[in-house]
């Protein structure tokens, strides 16, 4: 097969794309630094950029997958170039949805973006709304919740673990005892991976949340690295600071069912590190 990889330098993209080219998948990358895994074919370009686009031949590819894809905008100027048969899989946000009177939240949740994310996840809603308007004929959202592991370039459980090393101070939103969802960057890529490579017909829409199935405090979560890395005396914890990394979010945890029951997938646990 011949998958476009829109990002593709770096961590999920990445990892993506070195895991087609182990499948042996013919892989081509498009970002603006012109750099991908080697065995990648690599286009440089700003997808913001209409005169980068047109350097793509869309008709080669047997999907696009999408990791960068963040407002309107940006959805409107590639549109055009898609082919409307080719799979498309869009990299949205679990912060795409509405603040929920109920949760765990499943994909039946309203999409408005939350508060807590600003114009994130107002501007992620506001793509999938187009995507599920457009001329598409085949194409998946994920939904993702905050995802972990080797090479993020936001720090999420890295932070952590450096603060704990370095007994430096953990600046925490809110009190710590709201609920978060995780999940694993390799997860992410097992799951695309699946969605490329399967037979299951794909359909008008298919969205699906993308999340383990832990429910962790921030609280929990430190307690948890820190007991992974055998430190006893946790450093200082600044509750209710403006420097956390995580925001506090009351509406954080997510239902997975639907992508488990699909795809027949698991996901790894924090508490399995």
């Amino acid at each position: 097969m011949t998958i476009l990889i829109i990002g593709g330098n770096r961590f999920v993209g990445k990892l993506l794309a070195e895991s087609l080219l182990k499948l042996n998948q013919e892989v081509t990358v498009f970002n603006r630094k012109g750099t991908g895994p080697k065995g990648c074919t690599i286009i440089k370009g700003d997808r913001n950029n209409l005169e980068d686009l047109k350097q793509i031949d869309f008709t080669h590819f047997n999907c696009v997958v999408d990791m960068c894809l963040y407002n309107s905008g940006q959805f409107k100027l590639i549109e055009p170039f898609l082919n409307i048969k080719t799979p498309y899989i869009f990299i949205s946000s679990g912060a795409a949805y509405k603040d929920p009177d109920v949760w765990p939240i499943d994909e039946n949740n309203e999409l408005l973006g939350m508060e807590a994310y600003g114009n994130y996840g107002i501007e992620k809603a506001e793509v999938e709304n187009l995507i599920s308007n457009s001329n598409l004929k085949d194409y998946k959202i994920l939904r993702p919740t905050y995802i972990v592991g080797e090479g993020n370039h936001n720090p999420r459980l890295g932070h952590y673990i450096k603060c704990l090393q370095n007994k430096e101070t953990i600046h925490i939103a809110g009190n710590g005892e709201n609920l978060i969802s995780l999940v694993f960057a390799e997860d992410v890529v097992h799951l695309i991976l699946l969605m490329i490579t399967s037979d299951k017909p794909w359909h008008d829409l298919e969205d699906y949340n993308v999340c383990n199935d832990e429910f962790l405090t921030v609280n929990s979560l430190i307690d948890i690295i820190a007991k992974e890395l055998n430190i006893k005396n946790i450093s200082k914890l600044s509750y209710h600071s403006s420097k956390a990394i995580l925001p506090s979010n009351t509406y954080g945890v997510f239902k997975n069912d639907k992508v488990k029951t699909t795809y027949n997938i698991e996901f790894k646990k924090i508490k399995c590190m």
